[in-house]
């Protein structure tokens, strides 16, 4: 049983539900015992025993092509939500005569805030009147609740940058990213971390979120495979002015290195904190810090932490493809760096597949996408049943930021 049929089916029960409550109530209910009441309780039973009304979805004959960039565009993350701004109109900027398939596309920009509950809100409203594609949204938290509503009204997502292996673990078809997945990420932290201070003590400091709670248990469970138990797993609160208890509290517990999964600005305030305080130990961290925010936030404190990002072949590949690219990239104000070319990649993966599938339709460019490998900024990639990026080469390696470039380590 597919999910979208069982959520029409769990609608109508709640119908029938309704139904029998009602019915209780005027059968209860002296003063009705009218032909016109017994027939609107009657109207409410024929409703819900009959299919669910259909869901608005985007116009197949449309004249103009509607994409949505969904992600933070303001927040925390602000920079996130810019990168992908940049990227999407960079790859649309490729187009012939600015059309696709003869039709104009046309972007919009919707603020998550990387907030479920914005989130929610924000893709209720957009099917209301539902776009053709969403490159969307950022943090995974976000892309797992919006996604069911996207795909109810036959819309078709990419996310740029949500790792969290729930995101295509839905059984959504219409579901696709173009980074790699925290599981993944997890334990290539795991195995530098178990390899460089395995006979040394490792804290972990994590988040509420979605991304922070799954990433480092990825992690946590790699290590524990590998025979090496964290020291010290500390629970902190996003967004907080300063992280000085923690810190003291991963100085008491005597850690040698911390594994921080985090927000970038959270990631800098405390790194910038730990300097201050002449703490002892190292800092390796995870793809959130690929945003300027955490730069301009650790300042020279920044510098030596490793990170894992996806591996960028358009950083390794110099072809006409990769230069257009970039230069495009650039003319939109920002570097081809971190999630510009990932957003500008998930935006060649849908224009690539409506080319093959002579449509707009999200299941038959769904179709399109997975039929076989495409050439984008990232190199050749392709995607698995579930949406999941496949490279030829790691979906993430290390790196270390050095005097605010950064620079790719073994």
């Amino acid at each position: 049983m597919s999910r979208k049929c069982y959520l029409r089916r769990a609608d109508r029960l709640v119908l029938i539900m309704v139904f029998r409550v009602i019915l209780g109530r005027v059968v209860n209910n002296s003063r009705c015992f009218t032909n016109a009441c017994v027939g609107l309780v009657l109207l409410v039973a024929v409703a819900a025993l009959q299919p669910a009304v259909s869901a608005q979805r985007p116009d197949p004959q449309a004249e103009t092509i509607e994409l949505a960039i969904v992600g933070p565009m303001t927040g925390t993350s602000f920079s996130i939500g810019m990168q992908f701004r940049a990227g999407v109109h960079a790859a649309l900027a490729s187009l012939d005569d600015g059309t696709l398939l003869g039709h104009p596309v046309r972007v919009s920009e919707h603020d998550d805030s990387c907030i479920r509950i914005i989130a929610e809100r924000v893709a209720q409203s957009l099917v209301q009147d539902p776009p053709h594609v969403v490159i969307g949204h950022s943090c995974s938290a976000t892309t797992v609740v919006a996604a069911p509503v996207y795909a109810r009204h036959g819309v078709l997502q990419i996310t740029p940058s949500s790792t969290a292996p729930l995101v295509t673990e839905m059984g959504i078809d219409s579901v696709f990213r173009v980074i790699g997945r925290d599981d993944l990420q997890g334990e290539m932290a795991a195995e530098r971390l178990a390899r460089l201070y395995g006979d040394r003590r490792i804290g972990i400091v994590r988040f509420q979120s979605d991304y922070s709670q799954g990433l480092t248990q990825s992690a946590i469970e790699g290590l524990v495979r590998r025979g090496v138990r964290p020291a010290f797993v500390l629970q902190s609160s996003a967004s907080a002015t300063s992280y000085l208890d923690e810190i003291i509290q991963l100085m008491d517990n005597e850690v040698d290195v911390v594994y921080l999964v985090g927000g970038a600005l959270d990631s800098g305030v405390f790194a910038r904190q730990a300097r201050q305080m002449s703490a002892p130990f190292e800092i390796v961290s995870s793809d959130t810090l690929v945003a300027p925010i955490y730069t301009e936030t650790a300042g020279p404190a920044g510098d030596g932490v490793a990170f894992t990002f996806p591996a960028e072949a358009a950083t390794q590949i110099d072809n006409e493809h990769t230069r257009v690219a970039n230069e495009a990239i650039r003319a939109q104000g920002m570097e081809p760096d971190g999630y510009t070319l990932l957003a500008y990649a998930a935006t060649e993966v849908w224009l690539e597949g409506v080319r093959r599938a002579s449509s707009i339709d999200a299941s038959e460019v769904a179709k399109a996408i997975r039929a076989e490998p495409l050439e984008t900024v990232l190199g050749r990639i392709s995607f698995d049943e579930k949406g999941d990026i496949q490279t030829e080469y790691p979906p993430f390696s290390w790196y270390v930021w050095q005097d605010g470039q950064r620079v790719a380590i073994d």
